[in-house]
């Protein structure tokens, strides 16, 4: 494959990679114009955003096991399909109930497509260093995803496009659907060697267990007592699906987790790094923004447009964190965890200042906190891929960013019942003192600050661990997928 059909392939995956991050972000903004259109309640409006994460969080490995098994591209175009068709039905849903089944289907259809993106981006670019500057790249388009998910929402709702309201800014998604689908025969073919059945009793516990953790972490204290039931059930169920993931290994079967991915030397410390640190991100996305409209009475569209600032540091981060690496003796992934916890540090200095002088200090912290969040992510990433072989890079990527999903459902429940019980109140109660609001941010952010900096001691002892070798990631024998280069008819893998 030439290299700029590479690149030209590179944009159609990271163009799915900006979706599901805008979509991931973009209903909260959206959230008080969908409840006023729609004539819904508070609790269907917390499932409108919850359905998305709970169906990504508890697909997404069974979606990259398949995608190890049926070809990513193949497995790439289904839910890139399955996405566009998705995002229509929540642009049109006319109420809803409806819309909160779209949404879940639209989570679904997302976990067959995300995890195969790193996979492809690994067969696509075979030269090290096109590798890793693909991932830099990979790294700046999710910093952009978050700036046009919360800000870029929030501009899309006020703006009342043809005066519907928040509806475009879900079916934005069906023409770059599209668009992605046409450029789908340049994108390279694997062909696994040797296919094993997909571990569907493995897949029927994991749709079980990661629902039954995700939803009361994400509705947090504030949704039903019941909820909290589903995590005792999670962790029943994760018992019977580690026994059951052995007793298959032990038969010669393909377990839904393979014991070579997730025994590789770094790789439980690496998904460890992740869940620390997007755990982080969410608890300051959710604090921030709580401070800000609640605290500084910022309205709901200037507080959006204040994570601008954290969007593009993240891109910059992503796109420096290379330059960063032979800068610093320190691994990389750990300089950005100590930049992001001191940032954390000042910004609760930042909340004591004169309310009337905060805005702009605030703008700074939020920048540099993405500066740091984008120096640990890229490179992250390229270490959990360079840990595996090439035909568990989707088992590898999927295994990630389900982590990632847990991270930021955990930050959100965490950081929201702290700050909660910091301020005494629930925020936007009348009558809260603004200094108690500042308080509140203050003592979250020293707790974010500590999750920082485990974030990166972790890091630190990930970099002295043995560098993983050529034959170690790639076993003698194994059946690696060959990258196939096509032409630009749709085939499919």
């Amino acid at each position: 494959m030439s290299e700029r059909r590479e690149w030209l392939g590179l944009g159609a995956v990271l163009a799915a990679t900006f979706m599901t991050q805008v979509d991931g972000f973009v209903v909260n903004v959206a959230s008080p114009s969908i409840q006023r259109d729609l004539d819904a309640g508070f609790d269907q409006i917390q499932f409108v955003g919850a359905a998305y994460v709970i169906a990504f969080g508890a697909l997404m490995v069974t979606g990259a096991r398949l995608g190890d098994r049926l070809g990513h591209r193949t497995v790439f175009l289904w839910g890139v399909a399955g996405f566009t068709v998705t995002s229509l039905l929540c642009g049109i849903a006319p109420d809803a109930d409806l819309l909160i089944v779209a949404r879940f289907l639209q989570g679904a259809t997302a976990a067959f497509m995300a995890p195969q993106v790193l996979a492809i981006i690994r067969a696509t670019m075979q030269d090290p260093d096109r590798l890793a500057r693909a991932i830099s790249v990979y790294g700046v388009v999710i910093g952009l995803g978050v700036i046009s998910g919360i800000a870029g929402g929030g501009l899309i709702v006020e703006a009342d496009i043809l005066g519907l309201g928040w509806r475009p800014a879900l079916l934005v998604n069906v023409p770059v659907g599209i668009a992605i689908l046409a450029l789908g025969g340049i994108l390279p073919r694997t062909v696994p060697k040797a296919p094993h059945r997909l571990d569907l009793a493995g897949a029927a516990l994991t749709i079980v267990a990661a629902p039954a953790l995700l939803v009361p972490l994400v509705f947090g204290p504030g949704g039903p007592a019941w909820l909290w039931l589903g995590v005792p059930i999670a962790l029943v169920v994760a018992v019977v699906l580690v026994n059951q993931q052995r007793r298959l290994h032990r038969e010669g079967g393909e377990p839904l987790f393979p014991p070579r991915v997730v025994t590789a030397p770094g790789m439980r410390l690496s998904l460890l790094t992740v869940l620390a640190l997007f755990a982080t991100n969410s608890g300051l996305f959710l604090v921030f923004t709580y401070y800000l409209q609640t605290g500084l009475r910022f309205t709901p569209l200037t507080a959006a447009l204040m994570f601008v600032p954290l969007g593009i540091g993240f891109s910059l981060g992503s796109a420096a964190s290379r330059r960063v690496g032979r800068l610093f003796p320190a691994p990389t992934p750990a300089v950005g965890c100590g930049l992001l916890a001191a940032v954390l540090l000042a910004s609760a200095a930042v909340v004591q200042a004169p309310e009337s002088a905060q805005a702009p200090m605030l703008v700074a912290v939020v920048t540099l906190a993405g500066f740091g969040q984008g120096l640990v992510v890229s490179p992250l990433v390229a270490g959990i891929l360079g840990r595996v072989r090439p035909a568990e890079a989707g088992a590898a990527s999927g295994m990630a960013t389900t982590v990632t999903q847990f991270g930021l459902a955990l930050g959100v429940a965490v950081a929201g019942v702290w700050y909660r019980t910091v301020l005494g109140a629930t925020p936007g109660d009348p009558g809260v003192p603004f200094a108690d609001h500042a308080t509140a941010f203050a003592a979250t952010a020293l707790l974010l600050a500590a999750s920082a900096t485990c974030a990166g001691l972790v890091s630190v002892r990930l970099h002295h661990l043995p560098k993983p070798t050529a034959a170690a990631a790639e076993p003698e024998g194994a059946a690696a997928p060959t990258p196939v280069a096509t032409s630009t008819a749709r085939r499919t893998g």
